[in-house]
């Protein structure tokens, strides 16, 4: 072998060794671990801050008392808080994203992508790069900051992604409970039908005694049934919402539209630590979701038998309201007399 030949031979070995350190790229990558997108232990987590490109932005704190908020003074619902926190926990990395779709998930990161940051107190644990579902489905596009490479994110047993548990209208992160009042702390309670008055009542605490002065819809003194009372002043514990219906569904023209309607009922309470919360309850027109579409004589229902719409003295925002769960607040006067 001439001296030429030696050389071209070693030029191709080390040009064959350069390709092959290049493609493994030890110093440019490292190889992440299945849980590095997760949180070990949420409760260490005292904050989550989401954002997106559109202006939108969520701030979720708990308190001293292990309560959470939303922006600084509602409080969340506690069912979407664990949902997320459990989701941080579990959720796993499914596989990188391969070269061929890297620029794709960098795009849909960039347009769609929620920024999530992670306190843990004023430490920031983590910041995640949310973006949308995977071209199969299964898993989540997210990066974490300061990273190149985008990753699909899942949780193991579980199919579907990741991103609807990450969102931003602060109505749906909203506590849906409405009253969790005890019947001792009841100062004032006052119910009418506006468009059947004598069925209209008030109860004052300083002024009842069993058995009488509850006072109808003229302001005098009635009978009442005690046991009937006192079942209606013990129903304003735990008493939810179904929801609420954010700007993309009713937008604040129809919501006063709404509210100029004559309602269905209204409450009004005070409590006698002064707080006071009063609800209106509108009917409902049936629609798709409507389950009891017909009445006993098999005619089509206009008004839905299962739900209200509801205005809370607290929320501009319409609320949804079960029948079924407010029942026992909706008495009426003739059904507390003796």
């Amino acid at each position: 072998m001439n001296k030429s030949t030696k050389i071209l031979a070693l030029v191709a070995v080390l040009l064959g060794l350069a390709y092959w350190m290049l493609s493994k790229q030890p110093w440019r990558t490292v190889e992440r671990g299945a849980a590095d997108f997760s949180i070990s232990d949420t409760n260490l987590v005292t904050k989550i801050f989401m954002a997106n490109k559109q202006g939108q932005t969520v701030l979720l704190e708990r308190t001293p008392q292990n309560q959470w908020l939303v922006n600084h003074s509602i409080v969340a619902d506690e069912f979407k808080i664990k949902l997320l926190l459990g989701t941080l926990h579990d959720m796993q990395i499914q596989m990188p994203i391969p070269p061929s779709m890297h620029n794709t998930a960098i795009g849909i990161l960039a347009t769609q992508g929620i920024k999530t940051e992670i306190y843990a107190g004023d430490k920031i644990l983590k910041t995640i790069y949310v973006g949308s579902e995977t071209p199969d489905k299964t898993g989540t596009f997210m990066m974490l900051e300061g990273d190149e490479k985008t990753y699909s994110i899942h949780i193991p047993g579980f199919v579907g992604f990741l991103t609807p548990r990450f969102f931003l209208s602060e109505i749906k992160w909203r506590s849906k409970l409405i009253y969790d009042v005890k019947a001792e702390d009841i100062a004032e309670l006052q119910i009418q039908y506006p468009t059947n008055p004598e069925e209209s009542f008030t109860y004052n605490a300083a002024s009842y005694l069993p058995g009488h002065t509850i006072l109808n819809n003229a302001g005098n003194p009635m009978a009442v049934d005690t046991m009937q009372v006192h079942l209606l002043l013990h129903s304003f514990e735990q008493k939810y919402a179904e929801g609420f219906y954010d700007d993309s569904t009713y937008t604040k023209t129809e919501r006063d539209s709404l509210f100029k309607l004559t309602p269905y009922c209204s409450i009004r309470l005070k409590q006698k630590n002064g707080a006071e919360l009063n609800m209106a309850l509108y009917n409902k027109p049936i629609g798709d979701k409507t389950k009891d579409r017909y009445d006993e004589k098999g005619n089509e229902r206009t008004i839905d038998p299962e739900k209200f719409y509801a205005k809370l003295s607290t929320i501009e925002q319409i609320a949804s309201v079960q029948e079924y769960a407010f029942r026992r607040i909706l008495v009426k006067a003739s059904m507390l007399k003796k």
